[in-house]
């Protein structure tokens, strides 16, 4: 196996900034059910930024950042049990099969006006990085 791993930290702040940019702004980063599922929470700029970190993350393992791709191709959600989980369509779900992804881990974590989140991508030797995307290109 290949693991490739990205790691991205944020000051809780920052994210809020971009949010209180305009509502345009959330709607581009997080996908409808971040959004209801961050604001039934008591403190959701610290789940916001959770998961801004955790796409961040994932864009960096994947080694190439965001350009090309959505934001919202990426949604953090929770399993029955409460762990964080990504769930992938579109390009990065397409960059995932490329590179012969077979396992994605994540882990979010906040501790005062800091979040945190990794991403661990467990690959079949062999996988290929598809090529940057022209810039301005989506």
């Amino acid at each position: 196996m290949v693991i490739r791993h990205g790691v991205d930290i944020e000051a809780v702040a920052e994210v809020r900034r971009l949010l209180d940019l305009s509502a345009r702004a959330k709607r581009r980063v997080f996908t409808a059910r971040e959004v209801e599922d961050c604001e039934q929470t008591g403190d959701s700029e610290r789940h916001f930024a959770g998961r801004f970190c955790a796409k961040e993350a994932l864009f960096k393992a994947l080694g190439r950042g965001w350009q090309g791709m959505g934001w919202t191709e990426a949604e953090v959600r929770l399993d029955p049990g409460g762990a964080p989980l990504l769930v992938t369509r579109g390009r990065v779900k397409a960059m995932l099969e490329a590179l012969g992804v077979r396992s994605v881990g994540l882990s979010i974590s906040h501790t005062g006006d800091i979040a945190m989140a990794s991403v661990i991508l467990l690959c079949v030797p062999g996988g290929r990085r598809p090529s940057r995307p022209v810039p301005g290109r989506r």
